[in-house]
């Protein structure tokens, strides 16, 4: 911050679409933030026209119910703009304080809006533009977000069959080569089943085969030396079998997996990953 520039208390929330209210899950797309004290209000949504990484995400939802529903708080965002624009003249900010909570306020909706925080900044603007960048467009989705969430519904799934020899996180293999897996069952000293939550739904097909290019030299190198139980699972999450080149670099990355003695399913196979672990 320059010498003698002011910082001004900032409110903002994300903007977050939730397609299926009985799961939870949501996808970021957008940011609304409020200064009061400056009568800034601003927001950024998500374009429409770009759906490939909520589809790919949500692969089941047509793209006109995520079009609708931005389309929908759009609206609704610029209806608050134009409040906002016309409450500065009067210079009321406990106003703007109202409508923000009021847009803000928890709902059970397609779209609802995240807890909010407060910022302090010199640039409204420039501060909204790079928490949509943030929450946006950098943090959606990423491999290891994605496997995280997989792993925690595998380890409820595996915590429900109570199991005598429990999964937990391992590192397989000797002092040279190893790989951490987040669920490995052991006898003893020995290594009995390994089950890698492992997600093939990159946005492109080069990044498919990235990922699980990198996994698939893993697993030959502890083949190779014998570091590897019989038992390996691998839980995918894969890309919609109407995108056919994304889908295509998915089960190549499958198919050499098999190769190498490597089970995949679904990652929302449960009655196979409950039969792989209890077998």
């Amino acid at each position: 911050m320059e010498d003698g520039v002011k910082q001004v208390a900032c409110r903002y929330a994300v903007v977050q679409f939730v397609p299926y209210l009985e799961t939870g899950e949501f996808a970021n797309v957008g940011v609304a933030m409020v200064c009061p004290q400056t009568g800034y209000f601003g927001f950024k949504l998500q374009n429409t026209r770009k759906t490939k990484r909520i589809t790919s995400f949500f692969e089941e939802l047509p793209r006109t119910v995520f079009a609708r529903a931005v389309q929908g708080i759009r609206t609704e965002l610029q209806r608050i703009d134009e409040l906002v624009t016309r409450q500065m003249a009067t210079g009321q900010p406990e106003v703007l304080r109202e409508v923000f909570e009021g847009l803000v306020h928890p709902r059970e909706a397609i779209i609802r809006f995240s807890t909010p925080r407060v910022v302090l900044t010199d640039d409204p603007a420039r501060e909204l533009a790079e928490k949509f960048d943030h929450y946006v467009d950098r943090s959606f989705a990423t491999p290891e977000y994605v496997e995280q969430e997989i792993e925690r519904r595998i380890k409820a799934l595996l915590g429900s069959l109570e199991l005598k020899l429990p999964f937990r996180p391992a590192r397989v293999g000797d002092d040279e080569v190893y790989v951490k897996f987040p669920l490995v069952q052991q006898r003893g000293a020995a290594v009995a089943k390994i089950i890698k939550p492992f997600n093939l739904n990159q946005a492109e097909p080069m990044g498919i085969y990235d990922h699980g290019g990198t996994w698939l030299q893993r697993i030959q190198r502890l083949r190779k030396r014998d570091l590897l139980p019989h038992d390996v699972l691998f839980a995918v999450r894969g890309p919609a079998p109407s995108d056919l080149k994304r889908f295509a670099a998915f089960q190549d990355i499958c198919r050499e997996l098999e190769l190498e003695e490597v089970k995949t399913v679904a990652d929302d196979a449960q009655e196979s990953i409950a039969e792989f672990a209890t077998g």
